[in-house]
This record gives C-alpha cells, sequence and structure tokens, in this order.
C-alpha cells in the first residue's frame, strides 16, 4: 500500500473466504477454473458439420480447377499406353494451379468457419477445419478435376491410332498442392486464435483476459470491492501526477495509485 493510500471505509471480518480470496483472484487471472462452457457434443457436432461443408465445397475447387489448368498434348505409343510429348509448363501448370487454388481456398473456408462459427471456436473448430480441407483438397477435388474428360480420353486410348496424338485431361503430379488447404487452414487458425484477446475467442475487442461467458469481476482496492454501494475511486496526489488528475477527483479506471472514499451524504 502506498502511503499516500487512505483507508477505505469500514473494515469487513475476516472470513475463511476473504483470507482465500488472493488465490481466488490468481486464478481467476489465468482462468484456470474457468472457461468456455460449451457442450463438448456440440463443439464436436459443429466440427463435424464445418469438415463436412467444406469437403463439400471441394467440388466446386476441382471443377475451378479443371476449368483454369491447359489439358496436355499426348501421343499414343502403346497398346493403351499414352506419353506427353511436349514436356512444356502445361505438364507441371496442373500442379501450379492446384497450389495457388488451394491457397486461396483454405484463406476463404478459414475465414469463413472463424467468423461464421464465432460462438464455437476453439480446438474443435479448428480439428473440423483442417479436416474438412484436407478432405478437399486431397481426395475431393483431385478426383473431381480429373473426371472431367476422362472417359473420351479413355475411349481415345483404346480406339486411336499408335501415333496418335490427344489433349488429355490434366492430373496431378505430386502430392503437396493437395495438402496445402489443409496446410494454410492450420497455420491461419492459430494466428487469429494467438492475436484474439478473448480467452474464449468469440468476442472481438473484450478486455484482455476477460471473455463474454465470464462476468466481468471488478478490481480490488485496499483490499475493498472497488464496485461496492457507498464508495468510488478517486485520485489521490500520487495518482494525481501520473494520470493528470487533481487530486480527490474521482475517477472511473482505477488510476495507477486509486483509493476509495464514500459517497457525501444524500
Amino acid at each position: 500500500m502506498y502511503p499516500s493510500e487512505q483507508p477505505a471505509g469500514p473494515s469487513r471480518p475476516s472470513t475463511p473466504e476473504a483470507e482465500s480470496r488472493p488465490v481466488a483472484a490468481w486464478q481467476q487471472m489465468w482462468r484456470l477454473n474457468e472457461g468456455s462452457r460449451r457442450p463438448w457434443r456440440r463443439s464436436l457436432a459443429v466440427a463435424a458439420g464445418a469438415a463436412g461443408t467444406i469437403a463439400v465445397l471441394g467440388v466446386l475447387l476441382g471443377l475451378l480447377w479443371a476449368w483454369l489448368t491447359p489439358t496436355v498434348p499426348v501421343v499414343l505409343t502403346g497398346a493403351g499406353k499414352a506419353q506427353a510429348y511436349d514436356m512444356s509448363e502445361r505438364y507441371v501448370a496442373a500442379d501450379g494451379w492446384m497450389t495457388l487454388l488451394g491457397l486461396g481456398f483454405g484463406v476463404l473456408v478459414t475465414l469463413a468457419a472463424w467468423l461464421i462459427l464465432r460462438r464455437d471456436r476453439g480446438p474443435y473448430l479448428l480439428g473440423g477445419v483442417v479436416v474438412g480441407t484436407l478432405v478437399a483438397g486431397h481426395w475431393v477435388a483431385p478426383s473431381v478435376g480429373e473426371l472431367l474428360g476422362r472417359g473420351a480420353y479413355e475411349e481415345w486410348k483404346a480406339t486411336a491410332q499408335l501415333g496418335a496424338t490427344y489433349l488429355a485431361p490434366p492430373e496431378v503430379q505430386s502430392l503437396g498442392p493437395t495438402l496445402i488447404p489443409a496446410f494454410v487452414a492450420a497455420i491461419l487458425l492459430t494466428l487469429l486464435a494467438g492475436w484474439s484477446n478473448d480467452p474464449d475467442l468469440d468476442h472481438p475487442g473484450a478486455q484482455p483476459g476477460w471473455g463474454p461467458n465470464h462476468a466481468y469481476e471488478p478490481p480490488s482496492v485496499d483490499g475493498h470491492d472497488a464496485a461496492a454501494p457507498g464508495y468510488e475511486l478517486v485520485a489521490d496526489p500520487e495518482s494525481a501526477a501520473a494520470n493528470g488528475t487533481a487530486p480527490g477527483e474521482r475517477i472511473t479506471d482505477g488510476g495507477e495509485h486509486p483509493h476509495r472514499e464514500p459517497h457525501p451524504p444524500a
């Protein structure tokens, strides 16, 4: 206690609950005994729904990839076998387009999940989004994209003469591009959670350390509740110099060294 701080009203009797208050305040500060009371079944259901929705959106990703990726010129070299004869950028364009589209897809669905499912942010949502983007990028999108034009291509290989050429539908050549959406989702959701100043992750602009699922507990001044009836915070000479207030002026933010005085009689 600073020398300039004045006692604040009548003291309260010491009770076991009052003696344990510093420990409770420490636990309240670090939120060790409190947290989001969201039912785990709801969180799991929301995560599963998010994963399924994102996986279905992989169909659109595959269609867009097939539309943007150029076809590959191939030549028939044997019975049912074709080989690309133009080893240009067309041969690797499928991987390049899948990488770029997967990057954008991962960013969009992650931001959408973060904003739309605000009340369900947390590890369950992270798992659901990552699983959904993995399924969409690794299985759904390539399968749908490579399916377009595949029937005509297989028919050509079965009936064409040796040395005939054809523009084959694109195929993803490597594993990496199909994992980009899940990688982006995991990184972006982790960064968004780390930048959030709310422990429940669902209330933008919340005071650090206090979430919407927790009641705000006013700070204690001189061992008393700052919100107790009949008292309010005022500035003492030391806090007045630090905070630019006049000595004895009532303050609402607690100041640096506040003390409490009773309200004047009505």
